[in-house]
């Protein structure tokens, strides 16, 4: 596969998860888990439980792509450093499976006969914690895709910068939340935080649909 397909199917993929991501975590979970509305909870699922599949299956597909980009992004930034890409690839699946098992605990609220509404905020709690641990490693492999960035000479200087900012600020946010979930320091950062972590993946995403593989033309 030359490098002009890779970089277009992994700027797609990126862009693909965005959207998805969007309408699953930014839109979907925040309406179905409203933690001051406790009593509420089974109720609102019950009322929305189409919607909450529609979310499964969006967290679903965002799973197979970070898989799918695993593999072309360290396959593009192999020739850049293939350690450090390797390393990065092996990172974003362990992200992608820990992901997956606190997706799991989501899946236990589908039967909602069987469920009340502790046990439906215990789950989606421990759904935010296990994937609080996932995105600390993705962080990780988000700075080091941040350095092959770099490495790889032709990105503009913004875009790595960004890139590496998205991975720290990953690193930091959940790593306050996973020891204190209800901090506010927590979600100011991630507030002000939001763009740069926005930015990172799309940034190297719309570099990779314009300019990817094309460097040697």
């Amino acid at each position: 596969m030359n490098n002009i397909k890779l970089a277009k199917i992994t700027g797609w993929s990126l862009i693909l998860m965005a959207l998805i991501s969007g309408f699953s975590v930014g839109y979907a979970y925040q309406e179905l888990y409203q933690p001051e509305q406790f009593s509420l909870l089974k109720d609102n699922l019950a009322q929305n439980i189409g919607l909450y599949k529609y979310m499964l299956v969006g967290i679903l597909l965002i799973l197979i792509l970070d898989l799918l980009v695993s593999y072309t992004l360290f396959i593009y930034f192999k020739n850049d450093n293939k350690k450090i890409s390797l390393v990065s690839a092996i990172l974003r699946i362990i992200y992608t499976v820990i992901f997956g098992v606190a997706t799991y605990y989501l899946t236990n609220n589908l039967n909602i006969n069987k469920v009340d509404n502790q046990l439906i905020q215990n789950n989606f709690q421990l759904f935010q914690s296990i994937w609080s641990v996932g995105l600390i490693v993705f962080g990780v492999h988000i700075v080091l895709v941040g350095i092959l960035m770099k490495l790889h000479k032709r990105i503009l200087k913004i875009l790595w910068c960004l890139t590496l900012i998205a991975g720290m600020s990953y690193i930091v946010v959940h790593f306050i939340k996973l020891n204190n979930p209800h901090s506010e320091l927590a979600d100011t950062l991630e507030m002000i935080l939001a763009l740069p972590m926005a930015l990172g993946e799309l940034g190297l995403a719309i570099w990779l649909l314009i300019k990817g593989g094309k460097e040697h033309l």
